[in-house]
């Protein structure tokens, strides 16, 4: 009985190392590394034009932050999300959104190193996710009052948000 609870330990503790030999966050090696980070109010007071903050979330195991911004009168909201990790974790999760995730490449949205698509963006709802060295930023838009069939109204917004969101986060 006794060697069973010390394998049973032992397989724990090797789980428990493997899973969380050193956090994703202290691997950290691009250029978001050693900068502390713009902060949700940075970013709106800089985009501007945001329905009023309702979340601000610190990302757990990762240098990062997801910030909601809700209008319920107005039905809309927009979604940024930022993770900051090591080089490689952030080109390979790029790589699942591109490949397996249905995103599309958009060479014409000059941000980072690669900017892609959510599928399926629609006047209601789009979503942008950006590359840029150790960092990824996701920016989304749900707003019900835009024409549903008028994509690139969506895109335009995104855009417009997405570039002051990375102007702001920059380190400096």
């Amino acid at each position: 009985m006794a060697v069973g609870i010390v394998v049973v330990v032992g397989a724990a503790v090797g789980v428990f190392a493997v899973l969380h030999r050193g956090s994703s966050y202290d691997e950290v090696d691009g250029k978001y590394g050693s900068a502390p980070l713009a902060s949700c109010d940075d970013v709106a007071g800089r985009a501007g034009n945001l329905p009023p903050k309702s979340s601000d979330i610190q990302v757990q195991g990762s240098k990062g932050w997801l910030c909601t911004f809700t209008d319920p009168a107005n039905a809309a909201t927009v979604h940024l999300d930022l993770e900051v990790n090591s080089v490689q974790r952030q080109r390979t999760g790029f790589g699942v959104y591109t490949s397996s995730g249905g995103y599309v490449l958009d060479p014409a949205v000059r941000l980072g190193q690669s900017a892609a698509w959510a599928p399926a963006a629609r006047g209601t709802m789009c979503e942008l996710v950006v590359l840029d060295s150790n960092a990824t930023f996701k920016i989304g838009v749900s707003d019900w009052e835009m024409p549903g069939d008028d994509a690139q109204a969506c895109k335009d917004r995104v855009k417009a948000i997405a570039q002051a969101f990375f102007e702001v986060v920059q380190p400096h």
